[in-house]
């Protein structure tokens, strides 16, 4: 992944201390894109990994939502508007007296060591530095995850890690700038198709949930934060073949009392795992996330969300899978009984803007998923039912029922089965139309509480009409359009869906010449997430 860079200096001192104190406000940007310049291949998970922090920092971070400003998959404008809009939001918390503002800047996706890429539109890291000087906040931390972001720290005598002390209390006193980067200068950014992210913002967003939490006091400091990401990335990607990964670090900060970042500790969902694991995954069902990774000796309890999960875990060799709900305000405990075994072998990990996978291999026991498995996990199947347009009945709609099957991924697969029959005087038309097409979004994220998608769908109708005891014709008709939709979670594993498809069709029919047909549809349904 290209650049990422965590304000974490805002994010400190946001979270300084227990609940942080009223006089300090937080204000987050964060920044994900898949798409380079085109000298690389797009990413597939800067923009999902921005998602994951901008989560964790309003569950557990005290950044309100209305203070956090995601971008995914948008460009140079919309980033200096939303600049902007941060610059001015802080502003008018500096005018409240004894108000100290925390900044948090994330960037994920790529950079060739001079700027970050959004797309072909690039935002220097000198204007970036020069920004994050330029809002006033008395805090900020910058996070840039990508490829030779290292580079950021040049002119501010950055250092590679391994590790730091930082002190910072939440109070006015405090003041400074942070800069975390994913990678030295001369290094790329490594992201792995096994845990769905990149190396270092997976560990960074592990440790933000519990899995840094060194002290146990329910609390994760910057220095927690910074030492775990830094020592698992450097351990997962050790034995790649484009070497090792080290994030770096540079950080001008006054202040005393622990900087912390996130609280786990403060009511709310969690989950616990049985002692003696070599390593966890927690897979967040709805959205198809790893959302926490536990390598051993960690935390065993880590901060969740409310919702439905897979669970991972190695011990001697082998895995263990289960499927757990965790409710809300839940600290829920694992045992090993509810943990059955199966045997496995290893993943791959890819250097961002790196086309082949690498062969890396995990410390601990590596991943196993059946081709079965890995096909079905994470698909939807869909029931619906709805209206459509006929042939030759005079333009009136037809009730039909509908179910379909959506793979995977960013681009989905979708197959389709109809069924519909409407009687108009003494003519019934009946018909069966199969589709095969591709969807994708172009409005939400999965799991998020709203999306819209595209879609383009090739059909084969069979058409049938009766007159009374008398066949009238068989028709088959292939056909060609678009569909749109929306849909909204209402569970972890059920969504509604509202569908129009517009399909334009070829009908022979048997005593004229061939000729083309617009035959629309719309349905409501209910799609049923497959684990």
């Amino acid at each position: 992944m290209s650049s990422r860079l965590l304000l974490l200096p805002v994010l400190a001192a946001l979270l300084a201390g227990s609940p942080a104190l009223a006089d300090t406000r937080r204000v987050a940007v964060l920044v994900g894109n898949n798409v380079g310049s085109g000298e690389r291949p797009p990413l597939r998970f800067a923009e999902a990994d921005a998602g994951k922090m901008a989560r964790v920092l309003t569950e557990l971070g005290d950044v309100a939502p209305d203070d956090l400003f995601l971008l995914q998959g948008k460009g140079l404008a919309q980033l200096r508007d939303t600049l902007s809009l941060a610059t001015r939001r802080i502003s008018s918390w500096r005018g409240e007296p004894g108000t100290r503002v925390v900044l948090l800047f994330y960037f994920s996706g790529h950079s060739d060591g001079v700027a970050l890429e959004l797309g072909r539109e690039r935002l220097t890291f000198t204007a970036l530095r020069e920004w994050l000087e330029r809002t006033g906040a008395e805090v900020r931390l910058a996070v840039v995850d990508s490829c030779r972001s290292g580079a950021l720290l040049r002119a501010k005598g950055g250092t590679p890690g391994p590790a730091f002390q930082i002190k910072l209390a939440d109070d006015v006193a405090s003041a400074g700038q942070v800069l975390l980067t994913s990678s030295a200068e001369d290094e790329v950014s490594l992201e792995s198709k096994e845990i769905g992210g990149s190396f270092f913002t997976h560990h960074l967003v592990s440790g933000l949930r519990g899995a840094a939490d060194a002290s146990g006091d329910g609390q994760v400091t910057l220095t927690e934060a910074y030492q775990y990401a830094f020592s698992c990335t450097v351990t997962a990607t050790s034995n790649t073949f484009t070497g090792g990964q080290h994030p770096a670090y540079d950080y001008r900060l006054s202040g005393q009392g622990d900087l912390v970042l996130t609280q786990v500790h403060t009511p709310g969902s969690a989950l616990e795992l049985p002692e003696g694991f070599e390593r966890a995954l927690l897979i967040q069902i709805l959205r198809d996330q790893v959302l926490v990774e536990l390598p051993a000796g960690a935390p065993r309890k880590v901060a969740l969300p409310p919702g439905e999960y897979a669970v991972k875990v190695w011990r001697g060799g082998k895995l263990h899978r289960a499927r757990v709900r965790v409710g809300a305000g839940e600290a829920k405990q694992l045992r090993w009984e509810e943990l059955p075994a199966e045997a496995g072998p290893a993943i791959a990990a890819s250097a961002k803007g790196e086309e082949p996978e690498l062969e890396a291999p995990v410390p601990e026991a590596p991943v196993q998923e059946t081709p079965v498995a890995s096909f079905i996990e994470g698909s939807e199947l869909a029931l619906g039912a709805g209206m459509r347009g006929t042939a030759s009945l005079g333009g009136a709609l037809m009730p039909l029922g509908h179910l379909s099957y959506t793979g995977r991924g960013t681009l989905r697969l979708v197959v389709g089965l109809e069924l519909g029959s409407l009687r108009a005087g003494d003519v019934r038309e009946t018909v069966g139309q199969l589709s095969l097409g591709l969807r994708w979004n172009v409005l939400g994220r999965p799991g998020e509480r709203f999306q819209a998608y595209l879609g383009m769908a090739l059909v084969g109708q069979l058409i049938h009409q009766t007159s009374g005891e008398k066949v009238i014709g068989w028709l088959v008709s292939p056909g060609l359009g678009p569909w749109i939709g929306v849909r909204w979670p209402l569970s972890d594993s059920v969504l509604a869906l509202a569908e129009v498809h517009a399909p334009i069709t070829l009908l022979k029919r048997q005593d004229g010449p061939t000729s083309s047909q617009l035959i629309p549809s719309g349905r409501l349904g209910l799609a049923f997430v497959l684990r």
